[in-house]
């Protein structure tokens, strides 16, 4: 078995969903976040971040191969959009790894920016709550406080891995409870990713 992400500028999602039902996967779901490619025009004006939807879903590894095929002849008629999978188990077949960084809301771009100063491309963020240990019976008005978070994914070759960890890690004072976390997963498939150089 296989998770599946395709990510995709906004509107495009429904589509994609479709293939991954034809095709037999299972738990498919969409979800918003705001992509961010290397552009230094973009970011000097603060626009460098794009609409994104996040379509998830498993797929049998047997037809694993023949679905990322599919969506790799749908990806090109897409600008900025990639899918990715990742084995449940198994060994890493491929020269990426998916990098996540969970922290707090309106941090996860200075994630994204040190990742592409150190190599990376581009990456998606989504956003999300947290449910820590530490927050738990923080009340305010009869209501549960879930702080906020941006969780960043984004694809990196193996080699940039250690470095790219490193460093967010380092700059982020990751090592500081609740500052955040970060971890990566094996990818096993690609599909409309440019090419990392280091």
């Amino acid at each position: 078995m296989q998770f599946l992400r395709i990510v995709l500028p906004r509107g495009k999602g429904s589509g994609f969903m479709k293939i991954l039902q034809d095709h037999g996967a299972s738990a498919i779901s969409c979800f918003y976040g705001e992509g961010s490619a290397p552009s230094h025009i973009l970011n000097s004006l603060a626009i460098d971040k794009t609409k994104k939807e996040v379509v998830v879903g498993l797929i049998e590894e047997d037809i694993a191969g023949k679905i990322i095929e599919k969506i790799s002849d749908k990806l090109k008629s897409v600008n900025t959009a990639i899918a990715y999978s990742t084995a449940l188990e198994g060994e890493n077949k491929m020269e990426y790894v998916c990098l996540y960084v969970i922290v707090d809301r309106h941090m996860g771009q200075k994630a994204i920016h040190i990742a592409q100063d150190n190599g990376a491309r581009g990456a998606t963020v989504i956003h999300g709550r947290g449910a820590g240990e530490e927050i738990k019976g923080r009340i305010f008005f009869n209501m549960n406080i879930e702080p906020e978070k941006d969780m960043v994914v984004m694809l990196i070759k193996k080699d940039l891995e250690e470095k790219i960890t490193a460093e967010i890690y380092k700059q982020m004072d990751l090592e500081e409870a609740g500052k955040g976390i970060i971890y990566s997963v094996p990818v096993n498939h690609v599909a409309g990713l440019v090419e990392q150089n280091n």
